[in-house]
């Protein structure tokens, strides 16, 4: 009888703490809401943060969860994540948007995050590649050789679409269709010389909240009506909330930008914001702006923080 009633207690003590720690975990980890603190851009929210020319972004899932898209130049994602009271330490992942060094040099100061987190990206982030431009020098702008040691030992190759963790998918190998605006085309040449390298590594982040998708670009290699495409044929019920990144559209004309805006209307929320940084270009900023007022186009720079 007595060892029955023991057993009875230490079975409801029992129930209770896992009952508390589900409780207290789902109470400290589900947010419901997506958070993007911005730890490097071309240019910075106030002078309090470093800039450079690269993309960093600090995601916070609403399960709780912690990830990193692109790692800018240099560490100063680190030094502004510091500034932010943003710990990198225990990521869930690094999402790479492709291979080009102002996306992935901050990976040469991997050893510095703790937990050891996996590195995900197209399977060609590991191609080398020179930047090739009339009066200016050959630029190597693949991924640093001690970027590649560290990330190397625990890369994650990704393709087409996958999905990274809970309403956070990867888009990559994004159909270019004939005749759009592919902004980078024969700009980038492959290390053996024997012509234009499309970067076809180019991968685009989009993630579900019940108010729509924010898409987030590292530089839109794919042409930013493609990707948005993509996007949209894999989650045709879902409206775009916002994007986020770099869009490389500085060099497309008043067509072209036609366009992008032409379709962005008919898959945005009435609510729909559009933060332009890195390499978007101040001629689509402005003429985002123009459409759709500054109250919708804002300015992202290192030390911005976008709830959703």
């Amino acid at each position: 009888m007595k060892k029955n009633f023991v057993r009875k207690i230490c079975f409801f003590v029992a129930s209770c703490l896992v009952t508390m720690v589900i409780a207290g975990s789902g109470f400290a980890g589900d947010t419901g809401k997506v958070k993007l603190s911005v730890l490097c851009d071309d240019s910075a929210a106030s002078d309090r943060f470093v800039t450079e020319h690269g993309v960093s972004i600090f995601v916070e899932l609403a399960n709780g969860h912690h990830w990193l898209i692109d790692t800018g130049t240099t560490d100063i994602f680190m030094q502004n994540a510091k500034l932010m009271n943003i710990s990198l330490d225990n990521l869930t992942g690094i999402a790479i948007s492709h291979g080009h060094d102002d996306h992935t040099g901050g990976l040469t100061f991997y050893p510095r995050l703790k937990g050891k987190p996996p590195v995900y990206g197209h399977p060609y982030i590991w191609h080398k590649q020179y930047g090739v431009k009339k009066g200016n020098p050959v630029r190597i702008c693949g991924m640093p050789y001690l970027a590649r040691k560290y990330a190397d030992p625990v890369f994650q190759p990704r393709n087409d679409v996958s999905q990274l963790d809970e309403n956070m998918y990867f888009f990559t190998d994004v159909p270019r269709e004939p005749g759009s605006y592919v902004p980078t085309q024969g700009k980038f040449q492959n290390e053996d010389g024997t012509g234009p390298c499309p970067i076809i590594d180019d991968a685009t982040i989009a993630i579900r909240t019940p108010r729509g998708i924010v898409a987030i670009f590292g530089c839109g290699h794919a042409g930013y009506i493609n990707i948005l495409k993509a996007i949209h044929k894999e989650f045709p019920n879902d409206k775009l909330l916002a994007v986020v990144g770099g869009l490389h559209l500085k060099s497309a004309d008043d067509e072209v930008l036609a366009k992008a805006v032409a379709y962005t209307d008919t898959i945005k929320t009435n609510d729909f914001t559009f933060y332009g940084g890195h390499c978007t270009g101040s001629n689509a900023i402005q003429y985002f702006t123009k459409a759709y007022g500054d109250k919708v186009v804002r300015p992202l720079g290192a030390g911005r923080v976008i709830e959703f």
